[in-house]
């Protein structure tokens, strides 16, 4: 039986549109932020794309699929659904975190970005995310 003084670790779960690939990832996320760089623009089929860290040893593909993989430059390996082609998550050689699609957690809504990477690419158009503005 658990003892009831035991903290208890956030999970967070997720998966690709069509349902072939679900993950989980246990503690608190890390580096929420938004990318425009050009990569995680084409990827994402809009300006930016949003993401999310985890560690990696708190990281599991749970299935039924397990995701391709894709080399954007020769240390980072992306992710996506081999079946509906959602993008997923991407990973640095070596490096603790991995960073996780806003959009393919169950929870995506409740992750307020707080850094914007590649600001210079955003499109005019879109206004700032305030929580990413820099300090005046």
């Amino acid at each position: 039986m658990p003892n009831d003084d035991t903290p208890t670790q956030e999970v967070s779960t997720g998966g690709c549109l069509c349902g072939h690939i679900r993950f989980e990832a246990t503690g608190e996320p890390y580096d929420p932020h938004v990318c425009a760089c050009p990569h995680c623009a084409r990827l994402s089929g809009g300006p930016l794309m949003a993401w999310v860290g985890f560690r990696r040893t708190a990281f599991s593909w749970t299935g039924p699929g397990t995701p391709r993989s894709y080399r954007s430059w020769p240390t980072m390996e992306r992710w996506s659904c081999s079946v509906c082609s959602t993008p997923l998550g991407a990973a640095a050689d070596g490096e603790e975190y991995l960073g996780i699609c806003v959009s393919a957690l169950d929870n995506g809504s409740e992750i307020t970005p707080v850094g914007h990477s590649f600001r210079h690419n955003t499109p005019a158009w879109l206004p700032p995310i305030p929580s990413t503005q820099p300090p005046p």
